[in-house]
């Protein structure tokens, strides 16, 4: 019973007990017609309380006060079905009570279901005199008939809750993913530039009471890894702004080769291997680099003496993408581990891939593999 789904159904439901009530009376006269007439309103406020419920209760319960006082009047009979209303009238009330029961605050739902059992009681009192004529079959069917209705209200509004719960549990939940995403941005892409910058101002600290020229000849590299850290931010800020797919990288070759010039700058000397397919899938390739940049920022930050820096990133037979970044330096000891290897570690895991990292025999070594065809 979706709101507006189960609009239409239930309203061609009342137009078909409607017209079977008019067949019934086989030519009515005016009082039947009347009361007939009279039984509109309630199936008409039984469909609009799926929108709104503003005047659904008063209008259903003038109807049927109306009505009773003229089937009293005239002695008007009418085909009944365990109520003392009308088929119409009875489908009408039931509509209307597991609707507000769902859809209404508890108090204003209490009220509004209590109106329509005291206008059916008084239905009852004045169409078939109940108070005497002992009719305990239509009491009994009217009894269960109005706690069914409240049973599937109270039903539904049960799922709704449950409903409202786990919708709220997802949004807080994205919420959450987006979060995580942008701390693994900002930490790969922003920290990557400025840790160049780092190592190379201390480099220029370094040589520059012995060498001014050589501490000189290094700000140029500082202020590209400054430009490359502000440009990396503002398309960090416009993709959040915009609420775009951030593709960071559309020829992954030549941003590798790019990343690793950078180290080589900053005076590691470093190997590159690359054998690519001929197309790899954005989101991949925006995983490898920033794999490749968070590897080579650790090695700047952490590694102690390296002589050399391996980047390897080939096919496998399995159908993916090998990415092993090497060093043969040694740990610092003061490293004691941060969100960087976390963030890689995430990453391939959302494409299905194998991530490791860790020491080998000699230096550190960080090895993933992604598959091509995404997460499986």
């Amino acid at each position: 019973m979706d709101s507006h789904r189960g609009q239409w159904p239930i309203a061609a439901v009342l137009a078909l007990l409607m017209g079977g009530e008019l067949v019934l009376m086989n030519g009515p006269g005016r009082a039947e017609a009347l009361v007939w007439l009279l039984s509109v309103p309630p199936c008409i406020a039984a469909v609009a309380s799926f929108k709104s419920r503003a005047f659904t209760i008063p209008v259903t319960v003038a109807s049927i006060f109306l009505a009773s006082f003229v089937i009293r009047l005239y002695s008007v009979n009418l085909p009944t079905l365990l109520s003392p209303l009308t088929v119409a009238e009875t489908a009408a009330c039931l509509v209307l009570t597991a609707v507000i029961v769902r859809e209404e605050p508890r108090r204003a739902a209490m009220w509004s279901v209590g109106s329509l059992m005291a206008v059916s009681f008084f239905a009852a009192i004045v169409r078939d005199n109940w108070l005497s004529g002992r009719n305990y079959n239509e009491i009994l069917g009217s009894l269960v008939l109005g706690f069914g209705a409240i049973g599937v209200g109270l039903y539904f509004r049960a799922r709704d809750t449950e409903s409202g719960r786990l919708i709220a549990a997802a949004v807080t939940d994205a919420q959450k993913e987006e979060r995580i995403a942008l701390a693994r941005e900002l930490h790969d892409v922003v920290a990557h530039h400025v840790t160049g910058m780092l190592v190379q101002a201390q480099a220029a600290l370094e040589v520059s009471d012995d060498d001014p020229r050589a501490a000189h000849r290094l700000l140029p590299g500082i202020v590209r890894s400054g430009t490359e850290a502000l440009g990396a931010m503002r398309r960090l800020v416009g993709t959040l702004r915009q609420g775009g797919e951030d593709v960071a990288t559309t020829d992954l070759a030549a941003d590798v080769i790019s990343t690793v010039e950078r180290t080589r700058e900053l005076g590691f000397e470093t190997r590159l291997r690359i054998d690519l397919p001929d197309e790899v899938p954005p989101e991949l390739g925006r995983s490898v680099l920033r794999l490749v940049q968070e590897s080579l920022t650790n090695v700047h930050k952490h590694a102690v003496s390296p002589t050399m820096i391996d980047v390897e990133i080939s096919r496998t037979p399995g159908g993916a993408l090998r990415v092993i970044i090497a060093d043969d330096g040694r740990p610092h000891e003061l490293n004691q581990g941060g969100y960087g290897l976390v963030g890689m570690r995430e990453r391939v895991d959302l494409l299905g891939g194998l991530f490791s990292a860790g020491p080998r025999e000699n230096g550190w070594q960080v090895l993933a593999e992604l598959p091509l065809e995404g997460k499986k």
